[in-house]
C-alpha cells in the first residue's frame, strides 16, 4: 500500500523507533511512546486477517506485553485493537497497541526517551529468547 504509514515504516520509507522484527512481524513505538505490534504483509484490519498472521501476531503481543510488564515493572498491560473509523482504527492496517500500566500512575510511557523505552524492551525480549 503506497500510503500506508505502516508499509512505510516496515519498508523504512520513514523512520522508526524498531523495538523488534522478524520475516512476518514488525514492532516500534507508537508516536506516544508506547509499542506497536503489526504484521509485515498489509492487512487492513481484524476482518481480513488470515489464522496463520493471526497466530504470528498473537506470539508477538503476549512476548512484547511480558517484556514491556518486566521491563518497566507495571501492575498490568492494556491492550488495544481497533477496527474501523466507528471502531476507533484510524490507521488501516491491523496494529496492536501494549500500553503500561500502573495503580498509582506513578510513570507514564512519555517520561522516557525513546531510546529507553527502546532499550528497555529490548532487552527484555533478549532475556527471554524472543
Amino acid at each position: 500500500m503506497n500510503d500506508c504509514i505502516f508499509c512505510k515504516i516496515i519498508n523504512r520509507e520513514i523512520p522508526a523507533s524498531i523495538i523488534s522484527e522478524d520475516d512476518s512481524v514488525i514492532v516500534f513505538l507508537s508516536l506516544e511512546n508506547h509499542p506497536l505490534i503489526i504484521p509485515k504483509t498489509h492487512i487492513k484490519d481484524i476482518y481480513e486477517l488470515d489464522s496463520s498472521s493471526g497466530h504470528a501476531l498473537i506470539d508477538k503481543v503476549t512476548t512484547v506485553a511480558r517484556a514491556v510488564k518486566a521491563s518497566l515493572n507495571t501492575d498490568g498491560i492494556y491492550v488495544t485493537q481497533a477496527n474501523e473509523t466507528a471502531g476507533g482504527q484510524d490507521v488501516f492496517h491491523i496494529h496492536f497497541h501494549i500500553y503500561p500500566r500502573w495503580k498509582d500512575a506513578k510513570l507514564n510511557e512519555k517520561e522516557m526517551t525513546e531510546d529507553e523505552l527502546t532499550s528497555k524492551i529490548k532487552a527484555a525480549l533478549a532475556s527471554e529468547g524472543a
